[in-house]
């Protein structure tokens, strides 16, 4: 190595995560192992069965796979090399120029060895994708804000303190159980094999027992509250705020999988345990009284986002919280539209779909809602129902929710239907799936109740589960319209994709990785007859049936979670600068590391997208 070459290559490390996180000795160190290459036009890498890390100083190269098809281009500042050998003879693409390119070449054991005291740079410069992805997200503060407890698992601040009684002990001895044995203001009643039939509350006893003057000597199963909101163990205890808040309940039993209870959750150990903003937002929506009161309460949304982004919530986490507000701001306007224009005339169910049924909700998700009607719905009925729903679709637009620009609302006379009708949609999208009818069937393909009689969104999700799963018709014609997205492998310096209202250069992150991913595993999912909605959720299902293999599964997990936070990262920055909350990412804001990563993202999607096309012959 030249010696008067080193401040220059020592400087240009220096503006390249991670080797900015190098002290100088270290870089020193490691750029006097660089060779320099240079490359002309179409001139290729000559490679034997060492493994290389290569940085594009100048120039741009293009990566092709084995078998002819585009990986990635790439251009000034970016990292390649991970990954090169599929095994110890075998290159695992090819590499030329498109024009003069300079290249830093390191050798990959030796950089590592200079590395290996510094763990989040040499987690940085991992062979693998996954352990890349995960020091990225690592980049973050994993330790700030640990007090939001209503991120951990329910078990962790459940009390295990709890009266277990028969069916068949009186209510006299069930009393004494609760007040003078074990000092609790709740008793859960189990069969035999001591699984939760019933509970009982010491406000249970004073209504049921002491106002009716009933014999403290009949069993505890004659007026015990058999239709119970349990929780398990493993949810995060956001789950039980939600439930106490939509349901005014104040004891919730944690279950763990045999469905026997392992203790239970209070308000009180919820205000022991935290005080964060969600907790409170949700109960503040639930007591609010207008429709400006929860305009107001809409932009503590962003506070409570932005305490979720400063706690490193992983993004499956940040969906379901965002999915709860979004939830309680509907119900609570429904309520208010019932005060508004008086008792339904029959029965309905309020249903939503696409990412709010997933729980994957973010600051820029939309309405996608839609009404389900008693079959005895009169026409009137209609008119009471369309008032109704255009109350509550203008009220969320005001509270941030837009409205959907494809009208899938419940406003929409079309999707404010009886059930029957509903169920004549299902079978007319799945058994005739042109692209029209296909695009219905993508919004409403997930959906789930809010409000109402949940037999008619049973009857209706029944219905639907049974015409989507196991159609190969319709699976091939889902694969087809989610192949019309293909992720931009083309990309490299700028990431120029596409223009948005102001002419700026963006990349759709939601188009262009997200919403791919949630195709294909929806698919995936439907001809394995999985009942989940979330997308993480139905990842883990297919990896525990064996459908993903532990690579497929970590790639495309890890992935998902990247590109997910990606976005997330881009609103926050929004809301911090006060700027509307969108998809679109600007490339330029990128260092050359994020945009490797974006790159590999889309290639794994890719890579995927070919694997589904290849199993059904698309």
């Amino acid at each position: 190595m030249n010696n008067e070459l080193l401040p220059n290559i020592v400087s240009f490390l220096q503006t390249i995560y991670p080797f900015n996180l190098l002290p100088s000795t270290a870089l020193n160190d490691i750029a006097q192992t660089v060779d320099i290459l240079l490359l002309g036009p179409e001139e290729t890498i000559e490679h034997d069965n060492s493994t290389y890390l290569y940085i594009i100083r100048t120039g741009v190269v293009q990566q092709n796979n084995l078998n002819g098809t585009l990986r990635a281009k790439l251009g000034e500042e970016d990292i390649f090399g991970f990954n090169l050998q599929q095994n110890d003879s075998e290159f695992g693409y090819s590499i030329f120029a498109l024009e003069n390119t300079l290249l830093y070449r390191f050798d990959y054991a030796s950089l590592m060895a200079s590395v290996d005291a510094y763990p989040q740079v040499a987690s940085s410069l991992a062979l693998s994708l996954n352990t890349r992805l995960r020091a990225q997200d690592a980049k973050q503060d994993s330790d700030q804000h640990t007090h939001q407890h209503y991120l951990r698992p329910n078990s962790e601040i459940a009390d295990p303190q709890i009266a277990i009684v028969a069916p068949n002990d009186t209510i006299q001895e069930v009393a004494h159980q609760m007040r003078n044995v074990i000092g609790v203001s709740c008793a859960f009643v189990v069969d035999e094999n001591k699984t939760l039939i019933g509970m009982i509350t010491d406000k249970d006893m004073t209504k049921r027992v002491v106002a009716q003057a009933r014999n403290v000597h009949d069993p505890i199963s004659s007026i015990m509250t058999q239709d119970i909101h349990t929780v398990y163990e493993d949810e995060l205890v956001i789950s039980s705020v939600h439930l106490m808040m939509k349901h005014n309940i104040q004891n919730i039993p944690v279950l763990n999988h045999q469905k026997q209870v392992s203790g239970f959750i209070t308000p009180q150990h919820l205000i022991q345990n935290d005080s964060v903003q969600s907790i409170f937002l949700l109960d503040k929506i639930r007591h609010s009284d207008s429709i400006p009161t929860l305009i107001d309460l809409s932009k503590q949304r962003n506070a409570v986002f932005q305490g979720l982004m400063e706690s490193n919530s992983s993004p499956t986490i940040m969906g379901q919280v965002l999915s709860m507000i979004y939830d309680a701001f509907t119900y609570r306007l429904i309520e208010l539209a019932i005060e508004q224009f008086g008792q339904p005339p029959c029965k309905f169910t309020w249903i939503v779909a696409g990412s709010h049924a997933r729980n994957e909700v973010h600051l820029a998700s939309d309405q996608d809602n839609a009404i389900i009607l008693a079959d005895n719905a009169t026409e009137s009925d209609r008119l009471y129902f369309n008032h109704f729903a255009m109350y509550v679709c203008k009220a969320l637009s005001e509270l941030g929710y837009t409205l959907c620009k494809g009208r899938f609302m419940a406003a929409t006379s079309k999707w404010c239907q009886k059930s029957q009708i509903w169920q004549e949609y299902y079978r007319k999208w799945s058994t005739n799936p042109e692209y029209d009818l296909l695009l219905n069937l993508n919004v409403f393909l997930e959906i789930r109740p809010i409000y109402g009689d949940e037999s008619l969104f049973q009857s209706v999700d029944a219905c639907r589960c049974e015409l989507v799963t196991n159609n190969m018709q319709l699976t091939v014609a889902l694969l087809r319209n989610a192949l019309r997205t293909r992720p931009p492998l083309g990309i490299f310096k700028h990431l120029v994709l596409e223009k948005d209202g102001n002419n700026n250069k963006v990349l759709n992150i939601k188009k262009s990785a997200i919403s791919c991913t949630v195709d294909f595993i929806r698919i995936y999912s439907l001809i394995h007859e999985g009942k989940a909605l979330n997308t993480s959720e139905r990842m883990e299902f297919l990896h525990q049936i064996e459908v993903l293999n532990d690579a497929t599964y970590q790639d495309l997990s890890e992935t998902y979670n990247y590109v997910n936070r990606l976005r997330f990262q881009h609103q926050l920055q929004a809301i911090q600068n006060n700027q509307p909350t969108d998809n679109q990412l600007q490339p330029d804001l990128f260092g050359s590391f994020e945009r490797q990563h974006i790159k590999d993202a889309f290639r794994i999607i890719s890579s995927f997208q070919e694997l589904m096309k290849m199993k059904f012959g698309v």
